[in-house]
């Protein structure tokens, strides 16, 4: 009769043996290793949003941008799944360059309207309390923001949801953001410039707002007919549709609070 040298147990001819003591002895270290990895593996945390931010802006390629301000049309280039950032940056750019012309307009509106009454001022004290009462009473940014959000939404959704329906060629909503939103790069860019004019003369600003509103929706238009493959029957449809869905839009967002941009107006004088 033999028995195991490590276990102790019989050893029969007919049988496997399978030793206790070297499972014990394997089984042993290997719990220990994993607690010990269970133990020292630390939680992750999460990253501050202020490194994502800058994570995202270092990826960024300047001579991509620097492209979509020299040729706009390369915007059609741009991919979903790879540019969004600049499809995003590019409706950014866009919507801050109005709320800054706004700003400068305000701002402008304000000193035109004190300078006629210098007269009653007995002072720089008095003259910066009735710039600021003025300008609190005022909510020309704030209207403007809403107005330049409302205004481009609408125009990229109309232009995405009447493109697929009436064009041959079928767009994800990432693909034609990305598209959309890096036109309105260039859009932005000429916003700044309204807005430094502003700072000069208000004539030509507006005239130059006038103008760069105009060719930023042509160019928005065109970009759908060719994003989308509308033939020339449908491209008119496509045309009339979105731009009557812009004024509208446009318009209600003017009747629920130019009443209350005439009524600070009033007060102020």
């Amino acid at each position: 009769m033999a028995f195991c040298t490590q276990c102790g147990t019989e050893l029969r001819t007919d049988e496997v043996h399978t030793c206790l003591a070297k499972q014990q002895s394997v089984a042993v270290p290997v719990a220990s290793t994993a607690s010990a990895a269970t133990v020292s593996t630390p939680a992750p945390s999460a990253a501050p949003m202020l490194n994502n931010a800058r994570e995202q802006l270092s990826k960024v390629d300047k001579h991509k941008i620097l492209n979509l301000l020299k040729n706009p049309m390369s915007a059609l280039q741009l991919r979903g799944d790879s540019d969004l950032l600049y499809g995003i940056m590019g409706i950014a750019v866009s919507l801050i360059g109005f709320v800054l012309w706004a700003w400068a307009f305000k701002h402008q509106l304000i000193k035109a309207m004190i300078g006629q009454l210098s007269s009653m001022f007995g002072g720089a004290d008095q003259y910066d309390q009735t710039y600021r009462s003025a300008s609190d009473s005022m909510s020309i940014v704030g209207h403007s923001l809403i107005l330049s959000i409302v205004s481009t939404l609408v125009l990229l959704v109309a232009v995405f949801f009447i493109g697929n329906k009436l064009g041959t060629q079928r767009l994800h909503w990432k693909d034609a953001l990305v598209k959309l939103g890096g036109l309105q790069l260039v859009t932005g860019a000429a916003l700044l410039i309204t807005t430094l004019l502003m700072l000069v003369t208000m004539k030509f600003s507006f005239v130059l707002l006038f103008t760069v509103l105009t060719a930023s929706l042509m160019l928005t238009l065109y970009a759908g007919i060719e994003m989308f493959r509308l033939s020339r029957e449908r491209a008119v449809w496509f045309i009339g549709s979105t731009v009557l869905i812009q004024i509208v839009a446009i318009l209600l967002v003017f009747n629920s609070f130019g009443n209350e941009m005439v009524s600070s107006l009033r007060d102020m004088f």
